[in-house]
């Protein structure tokens, strides 16, 4: 079993979370994706700085750069010469554990007697986001001044006239803190192709939930979501439990 784990950081690294160190399995790759030079950096990740790439140099938007290598990392392993059975994603505050089954995860991605498509990630952490879906992460990002009233406007709109069908208020949510998949699954290549694309292309949120949740909803697919590492709280909350660690300042704060 090939696995690999990969993150991002792009911005000013005065002001970013610091990547952790970490304990490394010998038989896992570990790729940081940044437009930031090593030296800023102190961490268990290989850094790879893809400030160059043609897909994001013409991108001015620091946010929108990071979810390339975020969502089509699948692209840039190729690009490479690297090739993997699945791959774990995960935000820079948070980092793999060495003492975690990665092996059974894995092949419960790949196993496609369980899955619609060789995608894991977990439900949103917060349950009114949960239980109100694309329209409960709208209301929570205005609520938390994470991007703009104009822009969430605009956001609707596009899911409007894009595919009205698509129920922005179906009662589930993915979170895409962490998540895994399997590289060569060819849905999955195409599901996250047109995310990029639209992402990209369309002027909507710079957040990625709304439009990832739309695109699960537009094409009926279902992600696994693992029942080892993700886990409620007393209050029905979901959040991995065990997977990842998080580090940092923001652990502190961190409900599981």
């Amino acid at each position: 079993m090939k696995i690999c784990f990969t993150t991002a950081l792009f911005g000013d690294p005065k002001t970013l979370d610091k990547p952790a160190k970490f304990e490394r399995n010998p038989n896992y790759d570990y790729f940081l994706f940044t437009d930031i030079d090593g030296e800023h950096f102190d961490t268990s990740w290989d850094i790879i700085n893809i400030k160059d790439n043609p897909n994001i140099s013409n991108l001015t938007s620091t946010v929108r750069k990071s979810r390339y290598p975020k969502f089509m990392s699948w692209e840039l392993l190729e690009s490479l010469g690297k090739s993997y059975d699945v791959v774990f994603y995960c935000d820079a505050q948070f980092s793999p554990r060495i003492d975690f089954d990665w092996v059974e995860c894995a092949e419960n991605v790949l196993k496609p007697e369980l899955n619609e498509f060789g995608f894991m990630q977990t439900y949103h952490h917060t349950a009114r986001v949960f239980n109100r879906g694309i329209n409960g992460d709208i209301r929570q990002i205005l609520r938390g001044r994470r991007d703009t009233r104009e822009s969430m406007n605009k956001t609707r709109q596009f899911f409007k006239m894009h595919d009205e069908s698509v129920d922005l208020n179906k009662n589930v949510y993915y979170e895409n803190t962490t998540f895994g998949y399997s590289m060569n699954d060819d849905v999955v290549r195409n599901l996250l192709s047109e995310f990029w694309k639209i992402y990209t292309s369309e002027d909507i949120t710079f957040r990625d939930q709304p439009l990832w949740n739309f695109l699960l909803i537009k094409h009926n697919l279902t992600p696994s979501v693992c029942n080892q590492i993700a886990k409620k709280n007393d209050k029905g909350d979901v959040n991995w439990g065990g997977a990842f660690t998080l580090s940092g300042e923001k652990a502190k704060r961190f409900r599981v």
